[in-house]
């Protein structure tokens, strides 16, 4: 079981969400509203790099502080401008919109609203309306914060502006780790003027990288699935859980569909095993003629609190498959693979890390042109976007932490272990889960056996270096 591990802090209108984070979804009961596309943005080039907190720039609109520019969100902000300065700015930045949320979604009191980053690099703090709602650090995975009591605090205004500071600074406590220099030569450098240093060999891109998004769930909602399968001769075996938050009376209804729409089987339980009679397996592209075989399991949730009634829909797509390692195999479905892949990079021209549709569609395309099975996502976890298209293209995923270039012993035992609680149990294409992939100094394979037992309660294949 991977799960993320955020800062868990109270604020004053906002609660930062440590839970199942299920991926947003449309559906029934679901809404989503991206907030993608054009932000007011303004770097802190004071010499402390501090200058927005001590003005307090998140109190009124950012351009009230000083001069602003539009940057797209999702995308790195180094490439998108002709400023050399700003290509290489280390420090906070600050985004700003205003948004639209539906009267709706605030005069239902039976409504949950959440406010979600899919990833900014790498220590975030998001304020609604100028009320602190989120912090996080990790510039890899998603945070949300549950803002619905916030927006209610005035019914009468539907706009709240939204602001969101971003650091990308990187010491040896972050991941990856870093350092920052500062100059001496003052007949080269200015007073104050610093560097910085990395471990790895890669651009340190920054800023918002991926959606930024308000979605809802009833008051009452599926908060977390978790599915594990097998197979016996022809019969699949689909192990879940599922956990409810916000009430306590419940009835649940669990159907497995298959690509057909067709229903397979049920359940009315919210934990169990479902057995799948001539089951479909997933398959790794070019390993079966059908591969990528997806079904979906939707979870039906009616609950009770008190006088509310609410419902809930969430439909999780789930392939059956099993993944062995032997001595000298690696197995899926009890037949050996073979990684026929590449290593990749988040990075394009301009957007930098940015999410983008068209270039991922096309990556897939040049893969599967490749004959490529397999990819490792070197050296950081992907968007669960990417991932859910491995899941339909039958395309088999070494999935990395971003620990590389790491050099102190102590550091890696900590973040390490911290970043081990990912959200990819969800992802059924995940096939290694590494620690560290760049850095091999023989003396972390000394902390493996001890690392190895504590990940081992999360259902982790195997532990590479």
């Amino acid at each position: 079981m991977f799960r993320v591990l955020c800062l868990f802090a109270a604020f004053k209108a906002g609660i930062l969400l440590d839970s199942g984070m299920l991926f947003p979804q449309e559906s029934s009961s679901r809404e989503v509203k991206e907030l993608n596309g054009l932000w007011a943005f303004r770097a802190d080039r004071s010499p402390t790099r501090n200058q927005g907190f001590q003005r307090a720039w998140y109190k009124s609109r950012l351009a009230e502080t000083g001069p602003v520019i539009d940057i797209p969100v999702p995308s790195s902000y180094n490439d998108v401008t002709q400023d050399p300065n700003l290509r290489d700015f280390i420090g906070w930045v600050w985004y700003e919109r205003e948004v639209v949320v539906p009267a709706r979604w605030i005069s239902d009191g039976k409504t949950r609203v959440v406010f979600r980053v899919e990833s900014a690099h790498y220590y975030s703090i998001v304020w609604v309306n100028g009320v602190k709602v989120a912090e996080h650090e990790g510039g890899h995975l998603p945070f949300e914060a549950d803002i619905d009591g916030l927006l209610r605090e005035d019914p009468t205004t539907t706009t709240c502006r939204i602001t969101i500071a971003v650091n990308n600074t990187l010491n040896l406590h972050t991941l990856p780790p870093g350092s920052i220099q500062y100059m001496k030569d003052r007949t080269m450098y200015p007073e104050g003027f610093f560097v910085q240093n990395t471990n790895f060999d890669f651009f340190n891109y920054a800023g918002i990288h991926r959606s930024v998004l308000l979605y809802t769930t009833p008051k009452a909602y599926v908060d977390d699935i978790t599915v594990v399968t097998d197979f016996f001769d022809s019969t699949g075996l689909v192990r879940y859980n599922v956990s409810i938050q916000g009430a306590t009376l419940v009835t649940l209804k669990v159907t497995l569909i298959d690509k057909d729409g067709h229903c397979v089987v049920s359940s009315n339980d919210t934990s169990g095993v479902l057995k799948v009679v001539d089951v479909k397996l997933w398959w790794p592209y070019l390993m079966h003629e059908s591969p990528g075989y997806l079904y979906s399991l939707e979870v039906h949730l009616n609950a009770a609190d008190g006088t509310s009634t609410y419902e809930d829909v969430y439909s999780l797509p789930v392939g059956i498959r099993t993944v062995k390692v032997t001595k000298n195999q690696f197995l899926i479905n009890n037949k050996p693979f073979y990684f026929h892949g590449v290593n990749k990079h988040e990075d394009s021209d301009i957007r930098g890390k940015g999410f983008d549709w068209p270039l991922v569609v096309k990556d897939f395309n040049l893969m599967k042109w490749l004959g490529a099975n397999s990819f490792r996502t070197s050296h950081y976890p992907y968007a669960e976007e990417i991932l859910q298209m491995c899941d339909r293209h039958g395309i088999v995923v070494i999935d990395e932490s971003p620990g590389v270039g790491i050099k102190d012993m102590q550091v890696f035992l900590l973040v390490g272990v911290v970043e081990g609680r990912r959200f990819r149990k969800q992802s059924l294409t995940l096939a290694l889960f590494i620690i560290t992939a760049a850095s091999k100094n023989l003396y972390y394979l000394m902390a493996f056996t001890d690392i190895k037992k504590i990940f081992d309660s999360f259902s982790i294949v195997s532990i590479s270096c």
